[in-house]
């Protein structure tokens, strides 16, 4: 079995979304953007950003 590990560091687009299931075990949805900056061949400034979206689940959920 192998474990991967990511580290996303962003901003929050908007405040965390907490559901809780039927069972009452909470699920919560977070969506952070991840930019890049740069400067192209003509001394352009550039950037890129990416959006994360994020599901906690039970106690983790709770805490976000």
């Amino acid at each position: 079995m192998s474990v991967n590990k990511c580290i996303f560091i962003g901003r929050a687009g908007k405040d965390p979304e907490t559901k809780y299931m039927t069972n009452g075990e909470a699920v919560t949805n977070l969506s952070i953007a991840c930019s890049e900056n740069w400067k192209d061949k003509q001394g352009n400034k550039q950037e890129k950003t990416e959006w994360i979206n994020l599901v906690f689940y039970k106690k983790l959920a709770e805490i976000v």
